[in-house]
């Protein structure tokens, strides 16, 4: 297993453990999943923001993937302690990963990387309806890429954030972080690398 993904289970846990002692009514406490493809979002403090992303979210309610309705379900919510501690917001189309929740008729492993791409891109027009966040992305449990300290530390100063296609930023960062040109507009007071598309993992 390569590094990164050893990085993101080790922290799947410590995030799990930290979302049984706060979490805001949503959460993965009493459903059980494995690797999953979603929409992670950093909020940093701002509460006021998740309670309107999360509406945004209902009203959605489910994607269409090959004439099947996928439901959206609650966003996962967690709170993180600590002087760079934030709120982490994931939406989970569910059925779409490999675990124990599954869609009749849509098997996961046999999903293209067109149709996979679809989602990314319907996940992505969703995230335009929110604001008040600082970092986001969609992929495959990409929680570890939405933590701003590991961002800075480990892609930005490293000098490989290019490849994280898909990133949002708010503006902000990137005028602090001297990021170039590659980051275009994304929606009023974000940008981003544009996003290339998902493979499948089987």
């Amino acid at each position: 297993m390569p590094v990164g993904s050893i990085r993101v289970a080790y922290r799947r846990d410590v995030r799990e453990s930290a979302s049984r002692r706060d979490t805001e009514g949503f959460g993965r406490d009493n459903e059980q999943v494995g690797l999953v493809f979603e929409l992670v979002v950093n909020f940093g403090r701002n509460h006021d923001k998740v309670g309107a992303a999360t509406e945004a979210v209902r009203r959605l309610h489910t994607l269409h993937v090959r004439g099947v309705e996928v439901p959206l379900g609650d966003p996962y919510v967690s709170r993180f302690p600590g002087p760079r501690g934030y709120i982490e917001f994931s939406v989970w189309p569910r059925g779409i990963g490999y675990g124990p929740s599954k869609i009749p008729n849509l098997d996961p492993a046999s999903l293209t990387e067109l149709e996979l791409t679809g989602i990314g891109h319907d996940l992505y027009s969703l995230l335009r309806q929110f604001d008040g966040y600082r970092a986001a992305i969609v992929g495959w449990d990409p929680e570890e890429i939405v933590d701003l300290h590991e961002l800075e530390t480990e892609w930005i100063k490293s000098g490989d954030v290019a490849s994280l296609d898909g990133l949002v930023l708010a503006t902000d960062l990137k005028n602090r972080w001297q990021l170039d040109e590659r980051f275009v507009p994304f929606a009023e007071g974000y940008c981003w690398l544009p996003y290339g598309g998902s493979k499948n993992l089987r």
